[in-house]
């Protein structure tokens, strides 16, 4: 009787922390979702704010950059290992 007792006990037990296990586990997916939504959400905030036209836009009015002319453009020739000697 006593085993039986213990037994059932137990089972009521682990039952309960297989509850509580869940519910936490639950949350954290529930919070890793949100966190994922976040992420996805500042994924598409970068993008569109490091879109090519809007930093060209934004140079032009904040700072007077234009593209240079074709008669602005110099190269530079690239030295060789040697002729650095």
């Amino acid at each position: 009787m006593a085993v039986l007792t213990l037994s059932s006990i137990g089972v009521v037990v682990s039952a309960h922390e297989n509850r509580e296990l869940f519910n936490t586990l639950s949350g954290l997916q529930e919070q890793r979702d949100a966190y994922q939504r976040e992420w996805s959400q500042l994924l598409l905030e970068q993008s569109a704010l490091s879109a090519h036209g809007r930093v060209e836009k934004l140079a032009a009015e904040r700072f007077n950059m234009v593209v240079p002319g074709r008669q602005d453009i110099v190269l530079v020739p690239l030295m060789s290992p040697l002729a650095a000697n």
